[in-house]
Order: C-alpha cells, then sequence, then structure tokens
C-alpha cells in the first residue's frame, strides 16, 4: 500500500524518533519511547512554542556500540526541531516518494506493522542481502563491493535541494530570496536539527534514512540507466558485472556522481571479487554447522558452540558472530543450568561487546526475579566499565536490568555514570529511584547553564522527565516543556 504524508508523519514522531531502527528495536532499553508525541501535538508546538531565530538545536547524543566497540554517534533532536522537519518532510512527501520506488535499495521505505517506516536489518551477512539479487546475476563473472567514506556526518545539507529539484535549478534559486521555497526548507529544517550547520545530519530518527535515500536513489538512477546492474544497503554498493574493467566503470562514475553531492567513495573497503560467491558469509555457514540440534541443550554443547563463535569472532571481527551465536543458543529448549551458564557467558561477553547485553531480557525472563540478584556484581561491571568507555547503550542496559530486578547500584557506579554525564545512562540511574543518586542527577542537571543552550539540547530529554515530575523548573526561556507537559507527553515508560 502506498504511503500517505499522514502515514509518514505519524511514523516519524511516534515510532522512528529514538534510534530504535533493528527490528527488535534494541539499541536502548524499552523504556524509551514517542507514542505520545502525536502529529497534534507536534502541530500545536510549532503553531504556539517559541522559536530561536538562527542558531538551531543541538541534540541528545547516544553512542552505539558496534562490534568492534567502537561507538556509532546517533541523535535524539529537540522535539520542536524535529517536529518542524517531520512536518517538512510529511507537507512535501508527494514529491520526495520516489525514494520508495528505488528497486536498487534494499532499504524500504515503507509503514511496518508496528507503526515504522524504517527497520534495519544490520545483523544479517551482506552475502545473504544479496541473495535475492540471483536472477540478475546471472551470467556475471565479477562483483565489486564498495561504501562511501564517512556517509552520513559528510552529507551536505544544500545537497538535498540538488537531489529534490535538480542541480541548475536549485542554484538559480537559493535563499534568501527563494527561502521558503519547499525545498530550500527541507535545507533548513535539517540545519537546524544540527546547531544551523551544514555539514552531516543527524543520525537515529528516519529522517536520517529519508534524507540519505533522496540523494542516494538519484545516483542510482543515473548508474541504473548506464546499464548497471548492482544493488544498495544504506551507503553499501555490490554490483556485478562481466568484466574487470566494468567493474572498475562502475568505481568511476560512481565517484563521479558521488562527487556531485559532494560525497566520496572509500577506496580501502573497495574490492573486487570472481563470482561465484557463497550466498552467506563463512562465518555463518560454520555456525550453522556447529549449531547443537539435541531435544535439550546441555552446558557442554552450549560452551563448545560458543567456543567456535569466539574463534571466528577474531577472524571475522566485524560481523555479529557472537550476537549470532547467542541468539541461535538462547531460542532453543535446554536444561535450567545451561540457562544459567549461558547469562553468565553473555554477561562475560558482553563484557567486550556491549552489544550483546540486549539477548539477557529473554535469559532472564526465563529464570525467577530473585535470581537475577546473583548477577549483581556482573551488571555493576559491566555498567562501571561502559561508563568509562563513554558507551550509552552499555550503561543503559546494564543499568536497565539492574533498576527491573531491584539490584543495588553500586555508588562507584553511580559516581562513573555521572562523570559520564551521558544523558541515556543518567535517566537510568535517575529511574532507580534511589534518592541519593536521584539527588546527584538532579544536581547535575541544575548546574547545566540555562545561557548554554546547547548544553540544554544536549540533556534536554533528561531535564524534560526531571520537568514533568517536578524535580527542577524549566531551564530553558521557551515554553516547549510546558507544552508537551500540557498534553501528556512522556517519552519514559517505565512499565
Amino acid at each position: 500500500m502506498k504511503l500517505n504524508k499522514h502515514d509518514v508523519l505519524s511514523a516519524l514522531l511516534q515510532h522512528n524518533y529514538f534510534p530504535m531502527q533493528k527490528k527488535d528495536r534494541d539499541e536502548i532499553p524499552p523504556v524509551f519511547t514517542s507514542t505520545s508525541f502525536t502529529p497534534k501535538v507536534a502541530k500545536l508546538l510549532i503553531d504556539t512554542a517559541l522559536k530561536r531565530k538562527s542558531e538551531g538545536y543541538d541534540s541528545v547524543c547516544v553512542k552505539l556500540t558496534r562490534f568492534n566497540g567502537v561507538s556509532r554517534d546517533c541523535s535524539i533532536p529537540h522535539p520542536l526541531a524535529y517536529a518542524q522537519l517531520a512536518f517538512c518532510i510529511s507537507h512535501n512527501w508527494v514529491k520526495m516518494d520516489y525514494i520508495t520506488r528505488c528497486s536498487n535499495s534494499q532499504v524500504k521505505i515503507k509503514k511496518y506493522k508496528d507503526g515504522r517506516l524504517v527497520v534495519m536489518d544490520y545483523d544479517s551477512s551482506s552475502f545473504q542481502r544479496d541473495s535475492k539479487n540471483i536472477k540478475s546475476i546471472l551470467g556475471k563473472r565479477f562483483m565489486v563491493r564498495t561504501d562511501i567514506a564517512n556517509f552520513y556526518p559528510s552529507i551536505y545539507s544544500h545537497a538535498l535541494p540538488w537531489a529534490l529539484v535538480g542541480f541548475s535549478f536549485a542554484k538559480n534559486h537559493k535563499p534568501p530570496k527563494y527561502k521558503l521555497e519547499w525545498y530550500n526548507q527541507i535545507d533548513e529544517k535539517v540545519r537546524f536539527l544540527k546547531r544551523n550547520e551544514t555539514q552531516g545530519i543527524a543520525i537515529g530518527p528516519a529522517t536520517s534514512n529519508i534524507l540519505s535515500e533522496l540523494i542516494l536513489t538519484r545516483i542510482d538512477e543515473k548508474l541504473s540507466k548506464s546499464g548497471f546492474i548492482f544493488c544498495r544497503y544504506v551507503d553499501d554498493y555490490t554490483a556485478y558485472c562481466n568484466t574487470e574493467e566494468e567493474g572498475r566503470e562502475f568505481i568511476r562514475e560512481l565517484s563521479e556522481e558521488l562527487s556531485i553531492y559532494k560525497l566520496n567513495l572509500n577506496i580501502n573497503k573497495t574490492k573486487f571479487f570472481t563470482l561465484p560467491q557463497p550466498g552467506l558469509d563463512h562465518w555463518i555457514i560454520l555456525l550453522r554447522q556447529g549449531l547443537p540440534h539435541k531435544n535439550k541443550l546441555s552446558i557442554f554443547e552450549a560452551e563448545t558452540y560458543l567456543d567456535l563463535a569466539i574463534e571466528l569472532s577474531y577472524d571475522y571481527p566485524d560481523g555479529s558472530v557472537l550476537k549470532y551465536a547467542l541468539k541461535s543458543l538462547v531460542g532453543q529448549n535446554m536444561y535450567v543450568n545451561t540457562r544459567y551458564f549461558l547469562i553468565g557467558k553473555t554477561l562475560n561477553l558482553a563484557f567486550h561487546q556491549p552489544i550483546l547485553l540486549p539477548i539477557l531480557s529473554k535469559l532472564f525472563e526465563n529464570i525467577p526475579s530473585l535470581h537475577v540478584k546473583r548477577f549483581a556484581v556482573e551488571l555493576n561491571k559491566i555498567a562501571h566499565i561502559n561508563a568509562i568507555n563513554r558507551h550509552s547503550d552499555g550503561m543503559a542496559w546494564a543499568l536497565y536490568y539492574l533498576n527491573k530486578y531491584k539490584i543495588g547500584i553500586k555508588p562507584d557506579v553511580a559516581k562513573a555514570i555521572i562523570k559520564s554525564h551521558d544523558c541515556i545512562a543518567l535517566i537510568m540511574l535517575y529511574l532507580s529511584k534511589n534518592p541519593t543518586f536521584q539527588k546527584s542527577v538532579m544536581d547535575f542537571a541544575k548546574g547545566l547553564k540555562s545561557s548554554e543552550l546547547y548544553d540544554l539540547d544536549q540533556h534536554w530529554l533528561l531535564l524534560f522527565q526531571l520537568f514533568i515530575d517536578k524535580k527542577i523548573a524549566n531551564p530553558y526561556s521557551d515554553n516547549v516543556f510546558e507544552i508537551l507537559k500540557e498534553k501528556n507527553v512522556n517519552f519514559i515508560e517505565e512499565g
């Protein structure tokens, strides 16, 4: 069914606002939600809230950890700035929906059952994602893979009008004379999410996917007209060619098209392969072969399988090897002692890879709540090390379990969380209901200077929660918080 502007607006505000794009929505704990941020409330915000003139807004930074331990900065934009962009996209959706018809892109922008526009399958094998293209690659002898260097931070906001209405037309219809034209309004609203900067877009909300597709779909159209057979997953390109020279021509033309929009290829990740290639990455094949298939999983079988996965994770550091292996085991029927073994093993591995922490949810659900307290030391250690390393997801998930199962947070852990200044982690510490820790969080919030608007924006989600709980006064001189509170908006749902 074709997306309409109302579907787009509702999805952007209520379902794809926070950086929760994976199938399981497990980038951050499930206490965070924007379902009460309805189009009606957002419209009221736009119509009645006091707005900044030119400096724009900053965002809450959420540092999500990759498999190799490197963090990826995602954003939760200020609600007023985000509402303005969401409405601008929705209002002009009919001029932008060409991105939903791009056959080359494997990221499908559509209405999903849970209301989202974008669901990303980051964890699947790159070769597996290409398997749907088998018919189109029949007879091809070579494959070339490449991606765009530093993609989202390199997107130039002024390039969006170039993609929307054409380079020459956009150049001849620039602000200030044509400031109110819809394509220039998209540019302006994008900049207002990031301090009015022209370089880079806020990653996390579905707006980032829509905006990037606006540019890359235009590039895909040019490459397709040249006769290339290729597919694209976000900014990862795979082309199928008859000769190696054709592959090199694809790289040359792609590079030229990207340069028009001030983007560059990542030469270090440009590789050529002879066909055929396996439909799955090698580590997936090995893990599937090694997966135990007995009626009940034993400790020995689980340990042997995870040892294989650990070995493979060193050979394939960019793959989701350990996550794949643990998820394969968690869904199996197992002995009680095997479940406790898996919990201990997952905690041990999560100390090194915080991305594994969400897997504990299902494991903890299948043991008595009181028994989760046995793992208090491990969860506190994980929270502490992630506070030191400034990993938002590692801190948030560890604190989520400590809060959910009423396990005490150690004072040194709380101190490290406060020191991290991480907005998401500070909220989770506040939700512990520990009076001492709550006071520390409130003292931190009160220490933010109201004159430093960007500092406030980087913690707006925490400040708003404290405001609606009547712990602090509105730190802003505008009325955004008052409007949201009056309309019963709450971005935290403890359940």
